[in-house]
């Protein structure tokens, strides 16, 4: 008898031993730091914990690399089955067939979960590519001790910080990286300008850009407001330093803010001129699947347990991360910060940046341009006119 139960047992361990053997396992690439890191790691050992058919193994890529990593390892069969990137490479990896569209497994369901557009955002050529885990764009930081009341409108902005501006003690009323076009997107596209028109053709030199370059020209050099030559560097120390009354920022700005500074996030003001509000691009993070995926279906899984109600409470509440699954502000604890909540209310004065492949070609261009207008003072239409026609060339060489 004792015998029988010694194999018993050993059978036992040996179908414990084949099943945790059988057990797909799901790798995901991801490129989180500091608590957003903590978070994505918390849930994933979570997952793993329960034992189940899937395992989850994570890796760390560093943000700058992760791109050309994906590129160079995903057609070779070397890269993950999952990885977590924002949509503007969406539409050069669904074109080079690197990535997996999800319409099969999407169900209407699912697709409602998430906050308008982030589906949108991480959609191409009419298929759903990633699934949103969360959403950024820029907003108005201000110091609480100099900002009572954050402006409504521009015309409040400039009036505000005139006030708070002193050159000669290097005290600003409003720091943001001026001659960057991702920052000058909420101008942009609040002016109601486009990057391309319907049929893909490039728009930098309409009415509306130079309408919106113009106002970011008079900012830094006809109103003064802001030092010359600013870095994301220089916009944290002088906001930290109370040397900046007003940022405008990403949520990834709350990181680098101090603890000791006191301080509020608003929604972007209205543009005076045009009566619409500033709206900056929206960048929706996704969780994507490789095309070389063996695993599509347990893949798939997933991806739902990383954009459930359950993961996304965790990301807000740990990573501090604006999450895109919409029941999670249901949860008082998200709902209730008022850093969040912000960022959710600036989402629908928010436009999807551009995924096509052709977006690519526009960055170097156009901020090439803004460094004209805002540091040189160089007329608005003439250096957007020139960024035109480089990125039409640029374009026309890529599609040869």
């Amino acid at each position: 008898m004792k015998k029988l139960t010694v194999l018993f047992a050993i059978l036992l361990s040996a179908v414990f031993a084949f099943e945790a053997s059988a057990a797909t396992t799901i790798s995901l690439w991801h490129s989180y730091r500091a608590q957003e890191k903590k978070a994505i790691e918390g849930v994933v050992e979570k997952y793993n914990a329960k034992g189940g058919q899937i395992q989850i193994k994570l890796l760390y890529v560093p943000y700058d690399a992760f791109p050309d990593k994906i590129t160079a390892a995903v057609p070779r069969g070397k890269g993950p089955d999952l990885f977590i990137f924002a949509q503007d490479r969406v539409g050069d990896w669904a074109v080079s067939e690197f990535i997996e569209p999800l319409d099969f497994w999407l169900t209407d369901e699912l697709r409602d979960s998430f906050l308008e557009p982030t589906v949108e955002a991480l959609t191409y050529d009419d298929s759903v590519y990633g699934l949103p885990m969360t959403f950024k764009m820029v907003a108005l930081f201000y110091n609480k001790k100099l900002v009572k009341a954050p402006p409504k409108t521009t015309d409040e902005l400039i009036a505000t910080a005139k006030k708070l501006t002193d050159p000669s003690q290097k005290r600003y009323g409003l720091v943001y990286e001026n001659a960057n076009f991702y920052y000058q997107g909420a101008w942009f596209q609040g002016y109601g300008a486009k990057v391309f028109d319907k049929k893909g053709r490039p728009l930098l030199a309409s009415k509306e850009s130079i309408a919106s370059l113009t106002f970011a020209q008079e900012l830094a050099r006809k109103h003064r407001i802001m030092p010359e030559e600013i870095s994301s560097v220089l916009v944290s120390t002088l906001f930290n330093n109370g040397q900046a009354a007003m940022a405008i920022d990403g949520p990834w700005f709350i990181g680098s803010i101090d603890k000791g500074v006191d301080f509020g996030v608003a929604v972007l003001p209205e543009i005076s001129a045009t009566g619409k509000p500033a709206t900056p691009f929206l960048t929706s993070e996704g969780i994507i699947m490789s095309a070389r995926s063996e695993h599509k279906k347990e893949a798939f899984e997933v991806m739902k347990y990383m954009t459930s109600v359950e993961v996304g409470s965790v990301m807000a509440k740990v990573g501090r991360q604006t999450v895109a699954r919409r029941e999670v502000y249901d949860d008082p604890e998200v709902g209730n910060d008022p850093v969040l909540t912000t960022f959710r209310a600036q989402l629908k004065n928010s436009k999807p940046m551009p995924n096509m492949p052709a977006m690519r070609m526009v960055w170097s261009p156009a901020t090439t341009a803004m460094n004209k207008v805002i540091n040189g003072g160089v007329a608005p239409d003439a250096a957007m006119g020139t960024a035109q026609q480089e990125v039409v060339q640029l374009v026309k060489r890529a599609r040869k």
